[in-house]
This record gives C-alpha cells, structure tokens and sequence, in this order.
C-alpha cells in the first residue's frame, strides 16, 4: 500500500483514496459504535463473522488500490474486484443491524436506500473505470454518500 502513497503518485489520487478509506472507517465507527446496542445479552455470532468479513474486504480494497496504477490490467477485473468488495464491506456492516437498538434497526426503506446507493455506485464505476482518477473519485463520492447515510441515521436518534 505504501508503494502506492509516494511522491510520483499525483496527489489527487492518494487524496482521493485514503479518505475513501477514511470513510469506509467512519462508516464502520457510527454503525458499530453509535448505533449498535452495547448492553444486550447475545452470543454475538453474527458481529464476531461480520468482522472477519469487514477485514477481508479491507484487504481487498488495498489489492484493488495497488491495482488502479498497474498498466495493462483487466478493468473488467478490476471493476468487479471494487464491487465486490464494497458489496462485502457494507453488506458486513448492514448485516451487524441485528444488534442495533431497537429504534435503530433498519426499515425496508433503509435497505432500499442503501441499494439504490450500491446500485448508483455500480453504475458510475463502470462509466469511470478506465480512468484512475475517476475510479479514485468514485470511490470517494460512494463511502461520502454511505458515511452520510449513517450519519444522518444515527443523528436522527441521536446516537443514544
């Protein structure tokens, strides 16, 4: 990963993505820890595999980071390398829902939103694939829109 954070790497790319990392964390903070049920009596099975999944996908994320400068690589590859980790990224974190407090939990509508947000995000991937810049910002503007999503969730019952 640091190979790709240098002085040659232009610095609109390296910004782009390490706050799309940053917001990916963000994202990760309100849902596990604002909005998450701290004090209930639970096994914790699903939170305890999501995790596992969430640090899968984070791998993925740099391999698709490292990828985006390679010349020569498949953006068809690419393309579905990005979604799929994004897909297991928020998926993981969605799922974590179960633990939320009970004014908390997602709605039907929740979950449409969110897909219509990974659905909008697929298609303006596949529009800007070809470029680093545009794939670097697209990153950016999804985990912008998801961080807001749950943001907002979470100032909408005041993270209590």
């Amino acid at each position: 990963m640091t190979s790709y954070f240098n002085s040659k790497t232009p610095l609109v790319y390296a910004a782009s993505l390490f706050l799309s990392l940053v917001l990916m964390f963000a994202s990760y903070v309100v849902l596990s820890g604002k909005l998450i049920d701290h004090h209930q009596i639970s096994n914790g099975f699903i939170l305890m595999y999501s995790h596992v999944a969430i640090v899968v996908a984070i791998l993925l994320s740099t391999v698709a980071i490292l990828y985006l400068q390679v010349q020569g690589i498949n953006k068809t590859f690419l393309f579905f390398l990005i979604i799929f980790f994004m897909a297991l990224y928020y998926f993981s974190l969605a799922i974590n829902q179960v633990y939320n407090k009970g004014e908390c939990r997602f709605s039907i509508r929740d979950l449409l939103t969110l897909l219509l947000i990974f659905a909008l995000g697929v298609s303006y991937s596949w529009f800007v694939i070809k470029s680093e810049i545009g794939t670097s910002i697209c990153l950016l503007i999804w985990n912008l829109v998801f961080f807001l999503e749950f943001y907002i969730r979470g100032n909408k019952h005041e993270f209590r």
